[in-house]
């Protein structure tokens, strides 16, 4: 782990025509020049969006040979973009954040200085919270049930900021759909016994695009989904499901 890194970057991106090409951007000048990454690639998939994300994309792939944008025809949800573009990648780490601009790559170094000092398989970002207040609530009662069920004290459960180790994130066997993979991911890597070391980080509020999140039917399909992960460990505690190994 003293070497650079081979690294990838998977991402999700849906209507976001009005910020992707300067994200691209400045992931690609970072990564070009960071001494802890010896080669990359970027991988995001456009899920459907409606306007003119897809083609910004493929354009840029001219002056960012390793972008490799993917497509889906019709929105699919964030989730399942997000696990399309995690399972193209090819780079022994995976980054994995959102198109948005919101989490700066500049994070990057100090995530994986952590991994490095602690030989953990995953890091995830504490996020400085700039969401709004109904959200911040839903983000921390969630990873507090989360947590709970899975005997943790992650201080940040649901940041979708996270570098994982590529060969154990390529095979989580993600099911979310919608917003809650980044709550799949670290809960899929405590029930492997990965415990994810915390980074605090930046965290930036949107500046263009739309959040794909609808705060009430959100909240409601977060509930469900806890609920979900809540009954999943108890089936696993009671030796009703196998526990999937690291």
């Amino acid at each position: 782990m003293s070497e650079p890194i081979r690294l990838s970057v998977a991402a999700p991106a849906y209507n976001e025509a009005e910020g992707i090409e300067a994200v691209v951007t400045d992931w690609h000048s970072f990564l070009s020049a960071c001494d802890d990454v010896s080669e990359f690639e970027i991988v995001i998939c456009n899920d459907g969006a409606t306007d003119r994300t897809g083609d910004i994309l493929d354009r840029l792939t001219l002056p960012v040979p390793q972008l490799r944008p993917l497509h889906f025809a019709q929105n699919q949800g964030a989730a399942a973009a997000l696990n399309h573009a995690i399972a193209s990648t090819h780079g022994d780490w995976v980054l994995l954040l959102d198109s948005d601009g919101q989490f700066p790559i500049a994070n990057l170094p100090d995530m994986l200085a952590a991994v490095r000092r602690t030989n953990a398989k995953a890091a995830i970002g504490i996020r400085q919270k700039k969401d709004v207040p109904f959200a911040r609530f839903g983000s921390w009662a969630s990873g507090l049930v989360c947590n709970i069920v899975h005997g943790a004290n992650m201080r940040d459960f649901n940041s979708a900021f996270k570098l994982v180790w590529g060969p154990t994130l390529r095979g989580l066997g993600l099911e979310a759909k919608g917003m809650n993979y980044s709550t799949e991911v670290t809960s899929r890597l405590l029930e492997r016994g990965i415990t994810p070391v915390e980074v605090t980080i930046t965290h930036r509020p949107r500046i263009t695009g739309v959040s794909s999140m609808k705060l009430v039917r959100g909240a409601i399909h977060r509930l469900l989904f806890v609920l979900y992960i809540a009954l999943r460990q108890l089936l696993l505690k009671l030796g009703i499901l196998t526990r999937p190994q690291a």
